[in-house]
This record gives structure tokens, sequence and C-alpha cells, in this order.
């Protein structure tokens, strides 16, 4: 009889670790799949990867396949409408080259998730960067986005212009040293 309530004090605390750990790891799984649905922006990485592209060709690239090879490494990715959509980490990015030194990039939140997340608008050139944030977009409304809004059409779809990004004044202030600037009026 001692020995069975021996091996009952060694199987039961066992037991209750295996639970314990069984129970740890469920709720860990169900945040990482959580956090797998959330939506994260790239938009300041895409814009850098253009602004690099500009550098080294001296144009902005006809599309996002393009960054290929010359900007990004070479692997499997999936692009949409003509090589100028692109969907990251529950991000939908549509670029549109309106010149040679002139872009616009849309960047709009999917995945169950997607009311968590801001709808991103973007026109650059190689000297500044006018960006526009508002809620997420519809789904439906992915389709009939306009590569060139108005800042009306922009405000009709909830986005609010923020702060202009002066790249001119990153390059002058890097060459001397001095910490870049940010134009904080909006205009």
């Amino acid at each position: 009889m001692i020995s069975r309530l021996k091996l009952t004090f060694l199987l039961m605390p066992a037991a209750l670790f295996l639970v314990v750990g069984a129970y740890v790891y469920s709720l860990w799984m169900a945040e990482k799949g959580k956090a797998a649905e959330v939506p994260v922006d790239s938009v300041s990485m895409m814009m850098r990867d253009l602004l690099r592209f500009h550098e080294k060709r001296g144009g902005f690239p006809a599309s996002l396949k393009d960054l290929e090879g010359v900007v990004w490494d070479r692997k499997e990715r999936e692009f949409m409408a003509g090589g100028k959509g692109f969907l990251h980490r529950n991000y939908y990015y549509l670029y549109s080259r309106i010149g040679d030194h002139r872009y616009s990039l849309w960047a709009i939140p999917t995945g169950p998730s997607r009311d968590e997340a801001p709808s991103w608008f973007l026109a650059s050139t190689p000297e500044a960067c006018r960006r526009w944030k508002g809620a997420a977009l519809p789904i439906e409304q992915i389709q009939r986005v306009n590569s060139d809004p108005s800042v009306t059409q922009l405000g009709v779809l909830g986005l609010i212009e923020q702060s202009r990004i002066n790249f001119g004044d990153r390059r002058k202030s890097a060459s001397n040293g001095i910490a870049p600037f940010v134009e904080t009026s909006g205009r």
C-alpha cells in the first residue's frame, strides 16, 4: 500500500505538469495565430526601396516586379495587377509610376483583422513624400482606387494628410552630420 501511495505522489506532479504545459502551449499557439492575422505595414520600407531603385537607375520602376534583382533579392513573390500589386504581411500594396521621378503607393490592410490597421496613400518624388492615413478601406473599394487621386478624393475616402517628409533635407543633413529634418506643416 505504501509503494502505491509513493507511486501516486510521483505521478501526480508529472500529470499536473503535463496538463499545465499543454494549457500554456495552447494559449501560446492561439496568440501566435492571432498575431499572424494582424496586418503589419511596411510602407516606410517600400518607400525606402523605391528611392534606392531611383538612386541606382535614375527613375522609378515601371512595376514592383522591377525591384527584384536591383533592390530586392530574387525569390518567389506573388505579384498582382501586372506586377504593380503585391500582398505582404496582410497588406496589399498598389504601386503606380506617375512619371520617371514620381510615384504613388497605396497600402491597404487585408485579412480577418484588417479593421485594426490603417490604410496609407503616398505620393512621392526623390525630394519629398506626401502621406495620407485613414481607416481600412472596404475590400470592394480596392479595385476602384485611383492611382493619382486629388486631395478631395482622399478626404472622401477618410484619409488625413500626415506631415510631409523632405528627403532632400535628409541627404544634405546626413552629409553635414546633422540630424535629418522632417517638415511638420502638412503641405
